[in-house]
C-alpha cells in the first residue's frame, strides 16, 4: 500500500513553518488567527494534548498506588484467613512455610544417617 501523496496545494508557512491548503485558505493557522481572519483562541484551552494530559498523570500515579496498596493488604488477609483454614483441616503440612517443611525434611535424613554409621559396616 503506498502512502498517500500530498495534494500539490499543500505548502508550508515561511514564518511559522505550519503546512496548509493554499486552495482552501490564505495561510497556517497562526497567521490566520494574527491577521484576524480566526477568532483568537478561548482562554483556559490548552494548546496541546500532551499539556492537558500532563496534570492526570499524577492522579492517575496515585490511583495505581492506592489500588496496588488496597489489593497487598486484602491478599495479606486472604493469605491468613486461608492459613487458619488449612491449620483447621488438621493436615500440618499443608500450611508450614516451605523452611520449616525442608527443615523437617533434613531432619529426618540426618536421623537416617545417624542411625546408618552406627551400624556396623558390611564386610565382603
Amino acid at each position: 500500500m503506498e502512502p498517500m501523496a500530498k495534494p500539490a496545494s499543500v505548502v508550508k508557512c515561511e514564518k511559522h513553518g505550519l503546512h496548509y491548503d493554499s486552495a482552501k485558505t490564505s495561510g497556517c493557522v497562526v497567521c490566520r488567527r494574527e491577521s484576524g481572519e480566526l477568532p483568537p483562541p478561548r482562554p483556559g484551552a490548552t494548546a496541546s494534548p500532551a499539556a492537558r494530559s500532563s496534570g492526570s498523570l499524577g492522579t492517575a500515579l496515585a490511583v495505581t498506588a492506592a489500588l496496588v496498596a488496597v489489593t497487598t493488604l486484602a491478599m495479606q488477609l486472604v493469605q491468613t484467613q486461608f492459613q487458619e483454614w488449612l491449620r483447621k483441616t488438621g493436615n500440618p503440612s499443608a500450611y508450614e512455610t516451605g523452611a520449616t517443611y525442608q527443615q523437617k525434611q533434613m531432619e529426618g535424613v540426618l536421623k537416617e544417617l545417624k542411625a546408618g554409621s552406627t551400624e556396623p559396616a558390611e564386610t565382603p
